[in-house]
């Protein structure tokens, strides 16, 4: 034969063999039987590591070969091979599952050959389904091996190669817990804190913190030294010892202060040991102090710090009325000059007062209702402060429910009684709230606390027999338009019916003459209703928007604006327009309430701009007056109320958006 022949030949066939040799079916062959061999030493890595040869060939030249990538992995995840690396294994088999399309039928049967080792009952499956299977045992062996060697190592190197893995979040606990059982096993204080500071969300944060703050606490008590104790109280303020650790505090640092006898002693000691066992002497120490430093300096700041601090005695009632005194007289300075007869501020802890209502008993001393912050100033409550007829304090409560408390409207009836409305359960930039009605009897016991439906009160009626109605609106929270809404109460509270109207309106103010009730609304629509809340008649005032009304002689007085001007309209009971007036207003804005005084005058007041008005309108509706209250700080209306006695009329108001202002108005 020739040998060019013979040399053709020999070469074909090498190349023959090294493709044969290349190709994975051989190695799963070593590998079937590796598996087959079980525990089997050294069959199992005999029969492994020549697989594992071929496929390493194989890769070195195609690093993507699905068939070896999926024996690699089969290899490295094996139990009983000597050299198994279950996270090399978790590669290998990641990217032959990426190419679980390039299996040739051939390639399925090798692995069909392969499954059916494992396990009979897998032969013949899909190959989606077998890889399926495959890839549950392949990562299962990987997280079960990382649990039970319980080593960080093993566990950052899984979180950090395998940041997809539906066990990333069974790993992050492993490897918390390996770290929380290392500061354990420390026992210092500095280990704790690194893996408090290491690993915040880690399950073990809060026992790490409670066996940390334990062991600080016993090394303080054992030093039993001022500044240990300081230290334990400056750095654990979460610590269950921490009060027991201020009390002990407490008692040292009261006698360093006691020692000194100055206000700014007493009141730091107070301010950094408040559970301390001497507070109660502190207290009175700093009150007497308190006393006659505010009384010697005489200023609203003196004042203002001790009204904060102890509201409540007989000393208290002397500082309030001072300061109120002082803080009426500032607000005056920046007043318009006007008859005032008596003029207070009121000013609770320097916090943000606003709005309210006020009423007058027949005794002639007056209830001022304000909205206040509550204690931890999230919130607001109701602050109630009864005046006697020169505008002292006889006494202030605070009033509220959970959440944000608000008073519109209130009524005292001759009997004493106190009825109150406006919105509770809101929350701030939230929740708009619920209406809100409460009644109290002249001793303070409460009669009624209720919600009813509706966002919010704005005005009330309250008639000889005990029954009210309130007037507001009620705005779901998928609509643009509020619907006006007048529930009717009995005596004790309770609802008897409750109306609404067309939508687009509130109601803003109501007025009764005993009988029939006439409502003004947030626009030019005003009506009559009767017992029932049915409409004995309505009008529309084009162009006005009425929203405070009174009743007076048989009159129904509207006060409101029309076309940047105030304007004032009267009907007869039936629903007949009388007269119609205007005036002259600073800005634009609306009026809120109306009284009627004993001269058959209606008085109304309301906020335009940064001034507030009042304009007294005749039985004829000529305008006596229209007063422009304005200053360098803002002035809004919170409400008024006759005082028979004297022709006079009580103004409340909110000056600089955050202090009350009283005063009486001699007309």
């Amino acid at each position: 034969m020739n040998k060019r022949i013979i040399f053709t030949i020999m070469l074909s066939a090498a190349v023959v063999f090294t493709a044969s040799a290349q190709k994975p079916e051989k190695a799963f062959e070593d590998i079937v039987a590796g598996v087959k061999a079980k525990e089997r030493q050294p069959d199992v890595d005999n029969n492994m590591n020549k697989a594992r040869a071929t496929l390493e060939k194989i890769l070195a030249k195609d690093a993507s070969n699905a068939m070896a990538n999926m024996g690699m992995a089969i290899i490295l995840s094996y139990d009983a091979y000597s050299q198994k690396d279950y996270f090399r294994g978790w590669h290998y088999f990641k990217k032959a599952d990426a190419g679980v399309s390039t299996f040739t039928p051939d390639d399925k049967k090798v692995l069909d050959g392969y499954f059916m080792a494992q396990k009979l009952e897998r032969r013949g499956k899909p190959i989606d389904k077998n890889m399926e299977i495959e890839r549950n045992l392949v990562e299962e062996k990987l997280i079960k091996f990382v649990r039970e060697e319980n080593n960080l190592q093993y566990a950052e190197k899984f979180l950090e190669e395998f940041p997809d893995s539906k066990y990333y979040n069974n790993v992050v606990h492993i490897r918390n817990y390996i770290e929380f059982r290392k500061a354990e096993n420390a026992g210092t204080v500095e280990a704790f804190n690194y893996f408090l500071s290491k690993y915040p969300d880690a399950a073990q944060t809060k026992i790490a913190s409670e066996e940390r703050n334990a062991l600080a606490y016993k090394l303080t008590q054992e030093a039993n030294t001022f500044a240990a104790y300081k230290n334990f109280v400056d750095n654990y303020p979460d610590a269950v010892q921490y009060e027991e650790a201020k009390k002990k505090l407490g008692i040292l640092a009261f006698d360093e202060a006691a020692k000194k006898h100055t206000l700014e002693a007493i009141e730091q000691f107070m301010e950094q040991y408040p559970n301390s066992p001497k507070m109660p002497d502190a207290k009175i120490m700093k009150r007497q102090l308190l006393f006659e430093w505010a009384k010697s300096v005489n200023s609203l700041e003196a004042y203002n710090k001790f009204v904060s601090q102890y509201p409540e005695g007989e000393m208290f009632i002397d500082i309030f009325n001072l300061k109120s005194a002082a803080l009426g007289q500032s607000i005056a300075a920046d007043l318009p000059m006007e008859n005032y007869k008596v003029i207070r501020g009121f000013d609770n802890k320097q916090a943000r007062d606003y709005g309210g209502a006020i009423a007058t008993y027949t005794d002639g001393t007056i209830l001022v209702i304000a909205n206040t912050p509550s204690l931890n100033d999230d919130m607001d409550d109701v602050w109630m402060i009864k005046l006697d007829a020169e505008g002292r304090m006889i006494k202030n409560d605070i009033l509220g429910n959970d959440f944000d408390d608000r008073v519109n409207t209130a009524y005292i009836d001759k009997a004493g009684a106190l009825s109150g409305a406006g919105l509770t359960n809101a929350i701030k930039d939230n929740v708009p709230g619920q209406s809100w009605f409460f009644k109290m009897n002249p001793q303070g016991k409460n009669i009624c606390n209720a919600k009813f439906e509706g966002n919010e009160v704005l005005s009330m009626v309250v008639y000889e027999d005990g029954r009210s109605l309130l007037g507001g609106y009620l705005q779901a929270a998928d609509t643009v338009e509020p619907t006006p809404l007048i529930t009717k109460l009995n005596a004790q509270g309770r609802k008897l019916w409750t109306r609404t109207y067309a939508p687009g309106h509130k109601v803003t103010s109501m007025a009764s003459d005993g009988r029939m009730c006439s409502i003004a609304f947030n626009g030019g629509w005003v009506m009559q209703i009767d017992e029932l809340g049915y409409i004995k008649w309505d009008a529309m005032v084009d162009g006005c928007n009425l929203s405070a009304v009174a009743t007076a002689n048989g009159k129904t007085v509207y006060t409101g604006t029309k076309e940047g001007q105030g304007c004032a309209v009267a009907f007869d009971l039936n629903g007949k327009k009388l007269w119609e007036t205007a005036f002259e207003l600073p800005a634009e804005g609306s009026f809120t309430q109306s009284c009627t005084m004993p001269d058959g005058s209606v008085i109304s007041g309301g906020s335009f701009g940064n001034a507030m008005v009042l304009v007294k309108v005749d039985n004829s509706g000529k305008i006596v007056f229209a007063k422009t209250f304005d200053a360098s700080k803002s002035v809004s209306f919170n409400g008024l109320a006759a005082s028979a006695a004297d022709n006079s009329v009580w103004v409340s108001a909110t000056y600089a958006d955050s202090d009350i202002v009283v005063f009486k108005l001699g007309l």
